[in-house]
Parts: structure tokens; C-alpha cells; sequence
């Protein structure tokens, strides 16, 4: 995969970067310039750091079987779909799970999300988790059944883009096992399924 001098110095300052002095471990991405479609994961798990690459563990292993059940193979989506986060860093242990990302540690990673955004012009997102979907939404104060098997619009970094929510896929994520979750994560895949970026990209239909 080639790389734009623009986009190798936006690699290279993210991977390098130290900003947030509570984060532990190394940057992780999953970026793929002039990708289409992009995902928006939270924030990388300490598996994620080790391995280095975004939904590497247990989390990642049932996202993929969503995918698949739709017929996305998961080194194809690795490969077309730039997998970013809103945190690129591992946020540490909190008491039940990982620790989320404080508002500072938002803002100082937002740089590398508004680059991407702004770069690859994605004609659609899918934001993976509450804080990936709070940086969408205008109404915070939403329930994960009012925005998950829905399909919305919006102007994202200049972007005129689609968007397709999806649950965070971790285990700790009881609603995901609730029948209301399952029918809505349901709706959502066959949402991503039907969109025809995906369906040029990913599972080589042109219609």
C-alpha cells in the first residue's frame, strides 16, 4: 500500500505521539488512505496495544462475526475500510472494563479522526461503541435503541457522509444479548450490508 507524503507525516506524528500522559502503551491504528469507508472504534484494549492493530482480541473476534454473517471477510475489511478510533491509545483498567477516555484525551486525539475524515472523504462511517457514536450524534442524551438499525446523514469535518451505527461488541456489553440488541444489531448489518459504497467495496456488487 502507497502512501501520500501527507498522509505518511499524519502516520508518523500519530504513532509519535505522547500527548496524553494517562494513556498507556503505543498508538494503534488501522489507517488506509483513500478508504471509503471508515470505522470509528473507542479506544484500543491492551491486546489491541500488543498486537497492534484495531479489534485484534475478543471484542474484534465477535465484530467480525458480524461482518461475516454479512458476508465481509475480515482481511478485506482490514485491508479497504480505515479502521480509526476517537482515542487511539490504550485509556488502562477502570474497575469494571477499560477505563473510557477522559474529554482532553478526546480532543487532543480528534486531530488524527478530522485528518482522516477530512483526507478520505468516507462516504460512510460506522461507529462502534457510545463514545464513537457521541462524536456523530448531535442529542447526546440518546438510548442505544433509538440510533442502533438506523441509517443518518451528516456534515462531518467538511464531509458530506452517511453514517450506520453498531454497539460496542465487547462481552461486558449485556444489551448486545438482549432480544431488542439482537434484532437492532441485526437491522444495522444489513443496513452496512445494502449501502452501496459497501456493496462496491467490500462485497463487489455494483448494484
Amino acid at each position: 500500500m502507497r502512501f501520500s507524503k501527507e498522509f505518511t507525516k499524519h502516520l508518523d506524528t500519530l504513532v509519535h505521539c505522547r500527548l496524553c500522559p494517562n494513556m498507556q502503551g503505543n498508538p494503534v491504528h488501522g489507517s488506509v488512505p483513500d478508504a471509503k469507508i471508515m470505522s470509528i472504534g473507542q479506544a484500543p484494549g491492551i491486546h489491541e496495544e500488543k498486537f497492534g492493530r484495531p479489534f485484534a482480541y475478543t471484542a474484534g473476534k465477535t465484530l467480525f462475526k458480524w461482518f461475516a454473517s454479512i458476508g465481509i471477510e475480515e482481511e478485506l475489511y482490514r485491508s479497504k475500510v480505515n479502521m480509526s478510533a476517537v482515542c487511539r491509545c490504550f485509556p488502562g483498567k477502570a474497575k469494571s472494563g477499560d477505563r473510557k477516555p477522559d474529554a482532553t484525551e478526546v480532543e487532543n486525539c480528534s486531530r488524527y479522526l478530522r485528518f482522516e475524515v477530512s483526507y478520505n472523504k468516507p462516504e460512510l462511517v460506522i461507529p462502534i461503541g457510545k463514545l464513537a457514536i457521541d462524536q456523530l450524534i448531535d442529542n447526546k442524551k440518546y438510548k442505544l435503541d433509538e440510533v442502533i438499525g438506523k441509517k443518518f446523514k451528516k456534515e462531518y469535518y467538511g464531509v458530506e457522509l452517511d453514517w450506520i451505527p453498531l454497539p460496542h461488541p465487547s462481552g461486558l456489553n449485556v444489551w448486545n444479548h438482549t432480544a431488542e440488541g439482537k434484532i437492532l444489531i441485526a437491522k444495522s448489518l444489513d443496513l452496512i450490508r445494502k449501502h452501496p459504497t459497501v456493496k462496491r467495496e467490500l462485497l463487489n456488487k455494483k448494484n
